[in-house]
């Protein structure tokens, strides 16, 4: 008699291959609960897009990567990033992604009404240090006038930052407020207060019922290792460049031991953003030894 197979453990979604799985190839309406609880909005449609195959193999992309992207009532352009670790130029490189988004929308010849409101939300699994001042863990950012706050100049531009590890906090302090439900969720899927709040959130109980569904996919548990093994490569070559361009910083200089550190870390075929983190070096002084 064959034997019924070993149930599988539950993958976590702080993978970005089960975060695609789930939110961008999963049951729609559980993305939908978890945006309308992020921006407070009500939709009516989504419309996800799934052009980017899940299992794209291609780590030399260099167009950048957003984790999950979708089109909001017809008129709203947004897209939701898991982000792990943090760097000096994450406010940058937010910047950076919403604004190519922002243009993406615009063909050439097209006018300036093809344009429409983008919004951009990351979720970071760590406290940002430039937000040390401010005291709550979902912050939504605009483009105001100095002194009249209240005076937006567009709300075409939305820039929403969630700190996971503030929101797990705020959620003690407000166990009924949706985003910071789903934040609990995202954080641990099988930490035993996510099973007291799917008696009363719907959705995030079938958002584990479908994480534990396809936690049990062969290649998807093989994929979402693989992600997690580049991760900690990608970890353990930027902890050792910055070890031996320190010391060898000791000997030739402070400036020498981080292009030391910046050439090792080009040959291992790192990105830019990493290597600049790393070393604190610019893209030009990277780039020239590139060449």
């Amino acid at each position: 008699m064959l034997q019924k197979s070993e149930k599988k453990g539950m993958l976590q979604v702080k993978n970005d291959v089960v975060f695609q799985a789930l939110f961008g190839r999963g049951r729609e309406n559980i993305t939908k609960a978890m945006l309308e609880n992020i921006l407070k909005i009500k939709i009516h449609k989504l419309d996800l897009d799934k052009g980017k195959d899940l299992f794209n193999e291609n780590k030399d992309d260099k167009n950048g990567r957003v984790d999950l992207r979708a089109i909001i009532n017809d008129n709203i352009e947004c897209d939701i990033e898991l982000q792990l670790s943090t760097h000096d130029k994450m406010i940058e490189r937010f910047l950076y992604y919403w604004a190519k988004m922002y243009v993406a929308n615009l063909k050439i010849g097209e006018k300036y009404q093809g344009l429409r409101k983008t919004i951009s939300i990351i979720i970071v699994d760590d406290e940002i240090k430039q937000f040390r001042g401010i005291h709550k863990a979902h912050t939504k950012w605009q483009l105001r006038e100095e002194k009249y706050k209240d005076v937006i100049l567009t709300s075409f531009c939305e820039i929403s930052i969630i700190e996971l590890p503030r929101a797990i906090k705020e959620y003690q302090e407000n166990k009924q407020d949706g985003m910071l439900q789903w934040m609990m969720f995202l954080d641990n899927p099988e930490n035993k207060e996510v099973d007291q709040i799917m008696e009363e959130n719907a959705e995030i109980k079938e958002a584990k019922e479908e994480l534990d569904k396809i936690s049990q996919d062969d290649l998807l548990r093989r994929m979402a290792l693989k992600a997690d093994l580049a991760k900690r490569d990608q970890e353990q070559l930027v902890y050792e460049a910055e070890r031996d361009g320190k010391e060898k910083g000791k000997i030739e200089g402070k400036k020498e031991g981080k292009i030391e550190t910046a050439k090792k870390l080009l040959e291992e075929g790192i990105s830019l953003e990493v290597i600049m983190k790393a070393t604190g070096l610019t893209k030009d002084e990277i780039m020239e030894e590139a060449n």
